[in-house]
């Protein structure tokens, strides 16, 4: 989410949920890097919050419902919708991505979407031309934060490359649907687009 402007609501939930991915990617990737093995712990997980969200949707869960009426868009398709799309995409790359790749494309998805959201509103400035919810300060501040988080682990080019990536999967207009929560889109588009680049050029 480079910057989706907010047409009112309640900017404390926004914040929060800000503040949730932040943790949640830390955790992610803090994991990935401590043990590899984890993944299969994080895939359970997934699993039951799956079945969370099914029980949710058909009974409201007393801790649950509490947890996702501070969380939850309200035009998310299916309870838990943020965290699911998270765990999904980052288990996603975490399964068939090299290690290196998965962890810089996680980076991605937890610091550039809140650093975006900060730029896009103190800075403002214009939109994306193919993109009128996204700001080209937002898209800016999304790729220099990763990149320098990136850069300290492996290179500059790579943290370049899929920084940059990431931003042109965050930019893209999807069509309002589940599989294309840029929670999955992201990582996942950015780990292939950089993998495909270290098979043509050996980076990574």
């Amino acid at each position: 989410m480079v910057l989706e402007k907010m047409d009112g609501g309640d900017k404390t939930i926004h914040i929060r949920r800000k503040v949730f991915h932040l943790t949640l990617g830390t955790v992610f990737i803090l994991s990935i890097i401590a043990m590899d093995l984890l993944k299969w712990f994080y895939l359970s997980v997934l699993a039951f919050g799956i079945l969370l969200s099914f029980l949710q949707g058909k009974w409201k869960l007393p801790v649950i419902t509490w947890f996702l009426d501070r969380y939850d868009k309200v035009d998310d398709q299916v309870p838990g919708q943020g965290p699911l799309t998270f765990f999904t995409g980052s288990v996603i790359v975490w399964f068939l991505f090299p290690h290196e790749i998965a962890i810089a494309s996680i980076i991605v998805l937890t610091f550039g979407d809140p650093i975006a959201y900060l730029a896009g509103k103190l800075i403002k400035g214009p939109n994306l031309p193919w993109n009128k919810n996204k700001t080209i300060s937002g898209s800016i501040f999304f790729i220099i934060l990763p990149t320098i988080l990136i850069f300290l682990t492996f290179g500059l080019l790579e943290a370049i490359l899929i920084s940059i990536a990431g931003s042109l999967m965050e930019s893209i207009k999807y069509p309002r649907s589940l599989l294309f929560d840029d929670n999955i889109t992201l990582p996942i588009g950015a780990a292939l687009i950089v993998w495909l680049l270290s098979l043509l050029f050996g980076i990574f």
